[in-house]
C-alpha cells in the first residue's frame, strides 16, 4: 500500500479550499460506513472478492451505470455506446483524457483488456456474458473507441457492463493468478483511490489526485472511512450512537430507535426493491391446479403479513402478474387488472373457489383434502435464521389454516434451501426474484428453460420453450412495440399459470444520518435506489454527498 500521509495531507488541505466550480458545494468531510467482516486485510482487488464493497464503483469505476429509479443511463468512463444495426456489435465509445489514479493514461486498450479478461478465466466474467456465449470478441479501434462483436444479435449487453471491472491493463497484465492478487497498491479510475488507513478493523480511503471530474469540484468529500463490525446487532448501536453516516442494515422499530433520537438529521428510505414469491412446485398436487394456487393467494392478508411480521417495511404486493413496484413503470394496467383480483385478500371467495373446484373436508378434522381424498400438508421452506421471513411464513401457514388448507414452516439451512429451489424437489419455498435494469430479466429468471436447475426461481414448472422463444426475441430487437408486447404476453401467461404467490416487495436497507453529511437521496428526493452494495447507484448516491 502507498504510504504517502503526507502527500495526501498537502492535498487534502489544498482541496478542502476548493470549492466546486459550478458553486455546489466545497470540498472536504469524510463519509463512514460500516462493513460486517471478521477483519480487514490489505487487498484491494475487485476479482477476489475479499473486500469488494471497499472497491466496488468509487475507486474502480463502472463505463455506465443504469439508474433504474430515474429511467436513465449515467455515463461515467464512457461517453456513450452505441448497437451495430444487425445488433452483432456495440461500440463503446470514452470520454477524452482520461487517467488513472496513478498518472497513467486511461484508453480503449485498458477497457478492452478488462472486458476481455472474461474469455480467459470464467472467474473474471463479471458479465457472465462470455460464459453464455453472447461476446465472440474485444477491440480497441482507437484509444477512444472499443467494438465489442457478438456470436448472436443482441440489444442486452448494456444491462451487464456495469458489473464489469475496468482495471489498469499496466498493472494487471503481468499478475499470473488474478484471483489470488492482494492489489495491495491500487490504482483505480473511480473518485476515492489512495489508502491512506490501513488497519484490521478501519480502513479510509481517499480522493483520486488525477479523478476526470476534479474540475467540476468532485468529489466534494475527500475520503470514505470503512469500519469493521462482526455482524448487525453491533452496527444498529453504533448507527444509533451517530458513528455511522450510511447503513445498509436491518434496524427494528427504526422510528423509535433511530429516528426519534435525532429526528432533524437521522432518516431512513426504504423503496421497493425486489419481489418476494411463495414459489409453488406446480409438478405436484395440490399445486398442479390454478384453482388451489389462486385460492391460496386469496387466503392471505398481505398489509397484516407485513405490518407485524416485517414491521411494515416491504411493500405489499399488489399485482399477479410478475413484477413488483421496483418496475412499476412497466406496470400494465389493463392487464393486471384482469388478475389482481388473486392477490386481493377475500377469504370467502377463497373457500368458494376450493370448494368448486372439489377440495372439501372428508375426514372432519378441520381441513381440506384433494378431490380424489388425499390429505393435504405441506413446508413452507425458509432459511433458519431469516426471522422475518419465518415470521412471515408463519402467518401464510396461519391464513391457509383459516380457509382449510394445513401447511407448516419448514426452516432449513441456506445448502438445503438452495438445493431445494433449483433442483425443483420443494412444495412452497419463500424466495425473491430478480431486480436489475429491465422487467425481461426477472421473467427470465421465471421461465426461460436455460434457467431451470440454474437459478432459484425456475424450477417451479412451468418454465417452457415457448415463452423461452419470447425472452430471447426481446434481446434480438430494440423494436420497443414489439417489447411492450412480449412483455404483455409474460405478464398474462404469469398471471394465467400462477405458479408462485406474490407476497410483498423487499425494502432498499437504506439509513442515513445527516448531522455531518448533506446530499442524501429520501422520498422527498429520489435521486437514485441508494444501493450501497451496486457500483452505479453506489457512485451516484457518493457523488450527491457533501460535508455539511
Amino acid at each position: 500500500m502507498k504510504r504517502s500521509s503526507l502527500i495526501m495531507s498537502v492535498l487534502l488541505a489544498t482541496t478542502a479550499a476548493t470549492v466546486n466550480a459550478q458553486g455546489a458545494h466545497p470540498q472536504g468531510g469524510t463519509l463512514t460506513v460500516p462493513i460486517i467482516t471478521a477483519t480487514f486485510v490489505e487487498d484491494f482487488n475487485p476479482f477476489s472478492n475479499a473486500q469488494e464493497d471497499l472497491v466496488r464503483g468509487t475507486m474502480f469505476e463502472p463505463l455506465w451505470a443504469h439508474n433504474v429509479m430515474k429511467g436513465e443511463i449515467d455515463y461515467r468512463l464512457a461517453e456513450s455506446f452505441a448497437y451495430a444495426d444487425d445488433l452483432m456489435s456495440m461500440t463503446i465509445t470514452l470520454r477524452d483524457d482520461l487517467t488513472w489514479s496513478d498518472g497513467e493514461v486511461l484508453d480503449a486498450e485498458d477497457v478492452a483488456y478488462s472486458l476481455a479478461l472474461g474469455h480467459e478465466d470464467a472467474t473474471l466474467d463479471k458479465t457472465g456474458k462470455w460464459a453464455d456465449g453472447l461476446l465472440a470478441s474485444v477491440e480497441a479501434v482507437d484509444p477512444t473507441t472499443v467494438r465489442v462483436t457478438f456470436n448472436r444479435p443482441d440489444s442486452t449487453f448494456d444491462w451487464y457492463v456495469e458489473q464489469a471491472y475496468i482495471v489498469p491493463e499496466h498493472v494487471w497484465r503481468d499478475v499470473e493468478d488474478k484471483i489470488t492478487f492482494k492489489n495491495a497498491d491500487p490504482v483505480g479510475s473511480g473518485p476515492i483511490t489512495e489508502v491512506t488507513t490501513m488497519r484490521d478493523n478501519q480502513v479510509e480511503i481517499c480522493r483520486n489526485p488525477h479523478y476526470y471530474k476534479a474540475d467540476d469540484g468532485l468529489p466534494f468529500l475527500d475520503c470514505i472511512k470503512f469500519r469493521q463490525y462482526s455482524d448487525n446487532s453491533q452496527i444498529q448501536p453504533a448507527l444509533m450512537a451517530g458513528e455511522i453516516d450510511w447503513g445498509s442494515n436491518f434496524v427494528a422499530d427504526i422510528e423509535s430507535t433511530f429516528v426519534a433520537r435525532d429526528p432533524e438529521n437521522h432518516g431512513f428510505w426504504y423503496p421497493a426493491n425486489d419481489l418476494v414469491h411463495l414459489y409453488l412446485n406446480t409438478r405436484e398436487a395440490p399445486f398442479d391446479d390454478i384453482d388451489f394456487r389462486r385460492a391460496m393467494s386469496m387466503s392471505l392478508d398481505r398489509e397484516t403479513i407485513v405490518d407485524l411480521a416485517a414491521y411494515g417495511y416491504p411493500t405489499v404486493a399488489t399485482h399477479a402478474t410478475g413484477l413488483g413496484e421496483y418496475y412499476a413503470a412497466s406496470f400494465d394496467e389493463e392487464i393486471d387488472a384482469g388478475y389482481d383480483q388473486y392477490v386481493a385478500y377475500d377469504p370467502d371467495a377463497a373457500i368458494a373457489l376450493l370448494e368448486e373446484a372439489g377440495y372439501v373436508d372428508v375426514d372432519g378434522d378441520g381441513f381440506r383434502e384433494t378431490p380424489d381424498g388425499a390429505p393435504i400438508d405441506f413446508g413452507i421452506q425458509v432459511v433458519n435464521g431469516w426471522t422475518d421471513w419465518v415470521q412471515s411464513a408463519q402467518m401464510v401457514a396461519e391464513y391457509l389454516a383459516e380457509v382449510g388448507i394445513k401447511a407448516s414452516t419448514e426452516t432449513v439451512d441456506w445448502s438445503v434451501y438452495d438445493t431445494a429451489l433449483k433442483d425443483g424437489t420443494y412444495e412452497a419455498s419463500m424466495n425473491w426474484s430478480v431486480a436489475n435494469v429491465d422487467p425481461i430479466q426477472a421473467y427470465n429468471d421465471y421461465f426461460h428453460p436455460d434457467r431451470v436447475g440454474q437459478s432459484w426461481h425456475a424450477n417451479h414448472g412451468k418454465a417452457s420453450e415457448e415463452m423461452g422463444a419470447l425472452i430471447d426475441e426481446y434481446g434480438e430487437t430494440t423494436d420497443t412495440a414489439r417489447r411492450d408486447e412480449i412483455l404483455g404476453e409474460l405478464m398474462t401467461y404469469t398471471g394465467e399459470t400462477m405458479p408462485f404467490i406474490p407476497l410483498f416487495s423487499n425494502p432498499t436497507w437504506y439509513q442515513y444520518n445527516a448531522s455531518r453529511i448533506g446530499g442524501w437521496p429520501s422520498a422527498e428526493n429520489p435521486t437514485v435506489q441508494p444501493v450501497f452494495y451496486s457500483s452505479g447507484r453506489k457512485l451516484i448516491v457518493f457523488e450527491g454527498l457533501y460535508q455539511k
